[in-house]
C-alpha cells in the first residue's frame, strides 16, 4: 500500500510527439512570416502522440490530444515533418496560454537540447542494404518542456515554423511561422 501511495504522488514523464503534414499546410493555410503573429491553422494536419500519461489517452493521433497529468508532471513537446524534417522541417519554437484563459495548466515551457555523442542513424553503404548495423553519429535533440502547474483545463497555443527545401536541393529555407490551439485538462 504504501508503494501504491508513493507512486502516484511521484512526478512522471509525459512526452508529447507533434507530426505535422507540411504538404497540407502549404495547400491550405495562410502564410505569416511573421514570427509573433503565427497563421492560425485548422486541425487537420497535426497528429499528436502521446506516452507517459497517467491514464487512458483521447484523441491519439488527432490534433486536440487528451492525457491525463498531475500537478508537478513534467510535460514535454517535440515536432517533426511527415518527412522526418529531411525535405519540409518544422521547429515547435512557442506553446503558450491561449488568451483570455483564466487558469494556468501549465508552467512556462523551456527550450531543451541534449546531444548524443553515439546516436543511432541508419548505414546507407550498409552490405545488407538495410540501414544495419547502424552508424553512431553525434546528434542534437530539442524539446520544449515544462511541469503541470494545477488542475483544470487550459486551451493553449503550439507554435511552430516551417521550412521547406530549397531548388539546391540541400538547404531549408523559412516557409512561414503556423499555429493551434489543443485543450489539455489535469485531473
Amino acid at each position: 500500500m504504501t508503494n501504491l501511495k508513493m507512486k502516484a504522488s511521484t512526478a512522471v514523464s509525459i512526452d508529447i510527439l507533434i507530426v505535422i503534414d507540411t504538404e497540407y499546410v502549404k495547400k491550405n493555410c495562410a502564410i505569416s512570416k511573421d514570427k509573433n503573429k503565427p497563421a492560425g491553422m485548422d486541425h487537420n494536419s497535426q497528429f499528436m502522440l502521446c506516452t507517459g500519461s497517467r491514464g487512458i489517452v483521447s484523441n491519439q493521433g488527432k490534433a486536440d490530444l487528451g492525457f491525463q497529468a498531475k500537478v508537478g508532471d513534467y510535460v514535454s513537446f517535440r515536432g517533426v515533418s511527415i518527412y522526418q524534417n529531411s525535405d519540409d522541417a518544422v521547429i515547435i519554437y512557442a506553446i503558450s496560454k491561449f488568451p483570455n484563459t483564466t487558469i494556468d495548466v501549465f508552467n512556462q515551457f523551456n527550450a531543451n537540447s541534449l546531444t548524443r555523442s553515439k546516436a543511432v542513424q541508419p548505414d546507407p553503404r550498409s552490405a545488407s542494404h538495410d540501414g544495419l548495423p547502424a552508424l553512431n553519429v553525434s546528434q542534437s535533440f530539442l524539446s520544449l518542456d515544462t511541469r503541470v502547474a494545477s488542475s483544470g483545463t487550459e486551451n493553449f497555443m503550439v507554435t511552430f515554423a516551417l521550412y521547406t527545401l530549397g531548388d539546391d536541393g540541400q538547404t531549408q529555407n523559412l516557409y512561414g511561422y503556423y499555429t493551434w490551439d489543443p485543450t489539455i485538462t489535469v485531473s
